[in-house]
């Protein structure tokens, strides 16, 4: 959508948070002068999932239909249209600088969407799709840093762009996967972005902040700086992973591993880890009860939490935003609920960290308001907001869209477009 332009959104609408773990659907209405409000909530289970991708249609159709069919009965409403999260690990961003000459005196609207489109039609990645096109900054002439160039005289108008990308495949599936529950995507946010939307201040977004978002099947980042979105990046790791590593290092079943993640798994060493004896249900019926103790789950759960914070660290300081992205971190996601998660992330990032707590919601129930409902918290936040990107609705997974643009029209094609802008 057009910097400055607005659309009027739905005054009732439903988002999904579809998660390697569970899917949540939120249902809520804008009431005016108040706020969002949250008037139903569902879960269903993801067994489909993994690492943020669709691995069995039956199965994740059957975690969302769950979802919605719970949060439909205690709204009271029927869903139609849905906004969705994105978690790949295909994700990542790019950053285009475009420029063009425009006609009149003064930048207008029509000048903003010649320079926007062309900044699509350029962007040449066939094998993902773009999920977030979002205008940095303006130049006109030899002056930049320009947030709102309309009215302003030149002759030459430039953009940085930034966009976001995910794999076309994995979002076909999404896609697919959704539609056969009769549901139609009316809008898809990388869920780092959904979760900054629900836990970050406007303070934290304009001086620079990283947020982490902790997931089961992947761990994504999400740069924030003068209030706009700089920077994602996905890692395929995460609070499953953890899990995966404890049921192998103590030889017990993945189900018990998560209980033994949730009662006795820490980030932090403890004085009393070698007296703390923890109980490891048998992998085979003809085994025995076996117990490890305290310090065995700990060294598991640190070495794999640990090594997730540095992949990040490297590749956010390979894209040289390691000083640009301020000093605080925020950490949202089921693994920040994680004993010693935050301390650890101090260590590993340098940099304050502290738990993000959804907000800006009325309704909210003590579970909703934990960090691991940010992302669906953050995609209702935003659903009634209005958005300077480039693109609206869902993503375009035919390709074709924007390579139309790219490749349309002969000179003569082009001339005459111009004068339907210009005159």
């Amino acid at each position: 959508m057009l910097t400055g332009v607005t659309s009027r959104k739905p005054e009732t609408v439903a988002v999904l948070d579809i998660g390697s773990s569970k899917t949540v659907c939120l249902i809520g209405r804008e009431e005016p002068g108040l706020g969002v409000r949250l008037i139903g909530s569902g879960f269903g289970v993801s067994a489909g999932l993994k690492g943020g991708a669709v691995i069995d249609l039956e199965a994740a159709e059957s975690g969302i239909r769950t979802a919605v069919e719970k949060a439909e009965k205690a709204a009271g409403v029927t869903v139609q249209d849905v906004f969705v999260n994105v978690a790949l690990r295909s994700m990542h961003s790019t950053h285009m600088n475009v420029q063009t000459e425009f006609a009149s005196g003064a930048v207008a609207d029509r000048d903003l969407k010649r320079v926007l489109n062309s900044s699509l039609s350029e962007l040449a990645q066939p094998d993902h799709a773009i999920l977030h096109a979002i205008p940095l900054t303006w130049q006109v002439d030899d002056e930049d840093g320009i947030k709102d160039p309309r009215g302003m005289f030149g002759q030459q108008l430039g953009v940085q762009m930034h966009f976001v990308l995910g794999g076309i495949g994995p979002l076909r599936n999404l896609a697919h996967c959704i539609e056969r529950c009769h549901l139609n995507i009316r809008s898809v946010t990388a869920s780092p972005y959904a979760a900054g939307m629900a836990v970050l201040t406007e303070d934290e977004r304009d001086l620079g902040v990283t947020l982490i978002d902790l997931g089961s099947g992947i761990t994504s980042a999400a740069v924030f700086r003068d209030n706009a979105l700089v920077h994602v990046d996905a890692l395929g790791v995460g609070g499953r992973n953890v899990t995966t590593d404890l049921a192998r290092g103590l030889s017990t079943p993945f189900e018990a591993a998560e209980r033994i993640k949730t009662i006795y798994g820490s980030c932090l060493h403890g004085a009393d880890d070698e007296f703390v004896s923890v109980p490891c249900p048998p992998i085979a019926a003809q085994d025995e009860l076996h117990h490890e103790p305290r310090s065995v789950v700990t060294k598991i759960v640190r070495s794999r939490m640990e090594e997730t914070f540095e992949l990040l660290r490297d590749r956010i300081y390979k894209a040289g935003l390691e000083n640009y992205s301020g000093r605080q971190i925020v950490l949202t996601g089921g693994g920040a609920r994680l004993n010693g998660v935050r301390e650890l992330a101090e260590l590993v990032l340098s940099k304050r960290v502290r738990i993000g707590q959804p907000h800006g919601v009325f309704g909210l129930s003590d579970v909703l308001g934990q960090p691991d409902f940010a992302v669906a918290t953050g995609l209702l936040k935003q659903a009634f907001e209005h958005t300077d990107e480039a693109i609206d609705g869902p993503p375009d997974l035919s390709g074709r869209a924007y390579r139309e643009q790219r490749y349309s029209g002969n000179a003569l094609g082009r001339s005459l477009q111009w004068l339907r802008e210009n005159f």
